[in-house]
């Protein structure tokens, strides 16, 4: 990894000088510039895993966590899985295996993993994976994969280590075919010159030890280089950012040649460079970024009169840390397309650039060499740690790392990208062009809003249609009598109770059941009331198991929530905060429909459940005891309401619903 700060600030002001000579010279453009942009394709992020934001623990939202993920079937079941580091991520619901392989140990705030892939290296039908590491490895290994007992099988054990290259400067490793007899060779990359160590590649055999290695020379050793077809010979050359080596007909016996035929103007190169016929013209030219500093490029290669010249054209000067790309048909037109994007702190806080906004684009390149921009992914860093933007740490904060990979992850016949970094592992799934039709409305229904007051065209004004009172403010009807419940001054009240204990036979209990329904009520406690609401109660003798109660009681400010607390579902969820008003009315709004319970208090959302995922007796989804003899899931989702004896004075006013059936 190099670390050339001095120079940065001389390549950015000569990349944007470059640019703007490209420019008068008509050089080829983001056609954001020249043309209108084409639709967007939706990608749709979903984050698989990332670090701990546990600073206690020197874990942060930016790391440590691999750089690099693995594409492929390791389990052989036909859908592609993803290893990252240390850890395997198995499709389709990204099941994760800890700790699977060495190597790609925790350095500081790193991670020593700059580069992975995966090759069935043994030649047994399982995929194993390729790694490097610069800082505890120095070297390439790779790792195997043991096959169909170890994933059918509890036992663990990592996947056999085997080394195949020794390295002080490893900046990363990539495969293809550079023997030619198919792509599992290795180039290797050192980001710097060592004394004693020369550009190197590992011919892949077909019997142990599996590798042969081959080392060039010194020529065009330095951070980036790549593979791929340059003089038109049919076979994959070495290009470098200060030249290529030409692949010889027997490429593991006779002598590469070294061109020095450009040099990169940024800097640090991308890790791979790409080789690939931009403009069409017959010829394959270099795409390359700039790892460390600002500017994305392509080399536009041209051949008269057998001289070979490389012209350097900017395509992006505003942004940088370019460290990786790939290429894949994302929008489905025939032709590859460019993914590439920022790494996220690269050198801990130490380029130019860091706290720039992180970011992964996709580039289209049309035929003729012109280039759209396209966003993928875009997130405004904040100044962290040293100014405090109030702002949580960021939880889809997604960059590019050291290794993108573009590939089928849903099987949907559209290409996803596949994005680790030290913010986490993430899959962004190609959803295609967004419809221009009427698509079915998949929001909740404005009735599942318990605030939603249909409007009345008929009076052009805002309507009460929907709800019924489930209380006159005179008497009882419509509630099946209870001892001790009274009505006075057009409230209900249960005033002479001070027993304070539970009265199971004496609740107030509606006449009629509901099922989807709106409740809203207003009640008042006084200090040391004790009551609830029951929902959907399908048995009015034993309250407690067949129905859901939210909480009514006095509650003190400051005293700290609980599962029993004032506007949480009692036993099952504890309010997230608790807006009550001491010695006066307070108002709840209580929705439920289907398996799911809402509880507004005085206009605050409090607590809300969905009773499915209650699928244990006794057990509440995050692991905690409750007093329910049955899951919840199986509760009736029709019942009696009711309002509790507690042994407590509790009073209500203004009860009515809006049913949802």
């Amino acid at each position: 990894m190099q670390r050339n700060g001095n120079q940065r600030s001389r390549i950015r002001r000569a990349a944007v000088a470059t640019a703007a000579a490209a420019a008068v010279m008509g050089s080829f453009l983001l056609v954001a510039q020249t043309a209108p942009q084409s639709r967007e394709i939706v990608f749709v992020p979903r984050k698989i895993d990332g670090p701990v934001h546990d600073p206690a623990n020197f874990s942060y939202w930016y790391g440590p966590f691999s750089e690099c993920a693995s594409v492929a079937d390791f389990n052989r079941d036909g859908k592609l899985d993803i290893a990252a580091g240390r850890h395997l991520y198995l499709a389709p619901d990204w099941r994760k295996i800890s700790d699977f392989r060495d190597g790609a140990e925790t350095n500081g705030p790193e991670t020593d993993n700059n580069s992975e892939f995966a090759m069935d290296v043994n030649q047994d039908g399982w995929p194993d994976v390729v790694s490097s590491g610069w800082m505890r490895m120095r070297g390439v290994y790779w790792y195997e994969n043991p096959g169909k007992e170890w994933f059918a099988s509890g036992d663990k054990t990592r996947w056999k280590a085997h080394r195949i290259h020794s390295a002080l400067s490893l900046e990363g490793v990539i495969h293809g075919n550079i023997a030619g007899r198919g792509d599992h060779d290795i180039l290797v990359n050192h980001w710097a010159l060592v004394k004693g160590q020369g550009l190197t590649w590992l011919e892949h055999l077909d019997r142990a030890p599996w590798f042969r290695e081959h080392v060039l020379g010194p020529e065009g050793e330095g951070h980036g280089n790549g593979l791929g077809d340059i003089n038109g010979d049919g076979r994959n050359d070495i290009v470098t950012p200060t030249g290529w080596w030409e692949n010889p007909p027997r490429a593991a016996e006779d002598k590469w040649i070294w061109h020095p035929d450009y040099k990169f103007e940024g800097g640090p190169a991308s890790h791979p460079i790409l080789v690939y016929d931009v403009n069409g013209d017959g010829w394959n030219d270099i795409i390359i970024g700039a790892s460390h500093t600002y500017g994305l490029a392509w080399l536009e290669q041209s051949v008269s009169g057998g001289k070979r010249t490389f012209t350097h054209h900017w395509l992006d000067t505003d942004f940088g840390g370019f460290h990786t790309m790939a290429m894949g048909d994302l929008d489905g037109d025939g032709r590859p397309d460019l993914v590439t994007g920022k790494r996220l702190f690269p050198h801990h806080g130490r380029d130019i650039g860091e706290f720039d906004p992180l970011f992964l684009f996709w580039y289209r390149i049309h035929p003729g060499g012109r280039w759209e921009r396209h966003p993928l992914s875009y997130s405004h860093l904040p100044w962290y740690p040293t100014v405090d933007t109030g702002n949580p740490p960021p939880n889809y904060a997604i960059g590019a790392g050291m290794k993108l990979n573009v590939a089928d992850m849903d099987g949907d016949g559209r290409l996803d990208v596949v994005a680790t970094g030290k913010s986490g592992l993430y899959i962004l799934y190609n959803k295609g062009y967004p419809s221009k039709k009427r698509e079915k409305n998949l929001l909740p229904d404005e009735l599942n809003y318990p605030s939603w007051i249909p409007w009345d065209t008929s009076r052009a004004q805002p309507g009460v249609q929907g709800f019924v009172s489930l209380f006159n403010s005179k008497d009882l009807s419509g509630w099946q009598r209870a001892a001790h419940w009274t009505v006075e001054d057009g409230v209900i009240a249960l005033k002479n109770r001070t027993d304070r204990q539970e009265h199971n036979d004496n609740y107030l209990w509606s006449e009629k059941q509901y099922g989807d329904f709106v409740l809203d009520l207003e009640f008042k406690a006084i200090e040391g009331t004790n009551s609830g609401i029951f929902l959907r109660t399908s048995d009015m003798k034993d309250p407690v198991q067949t129905g859901i109660e939210v909480q009514v009681a006095w509650y003190a400010s400051g005293r700290p929530a609980s599962k029993g607390s004032l506007g949480g579902l009692y036993d099952l969820v504890a309010p997230g905060w608790i807006p009550f008003r001491a010695n006066d009315w307070n108002r709840y709004t209580i929705l439920c429909r289907g398996s799911q319970v809402t509880v507004l208090l005085n206009g605050e959302m409090t607590a809300e459940a969905d009773l499915n995922q209650w699928t244990e007796a006794r057990k509440n989804p995050d692991g905690t005891a409750n007093k329910f003899t049955r899951p919840l899931k199986d509760f009736a989702r029709r019942g009696y309401i009711g309002l509790q004896d507690h042994g407590t004075p509790v009073w209500y006013r203004n009860i009515r619903i809006r049913t949802l059936d």
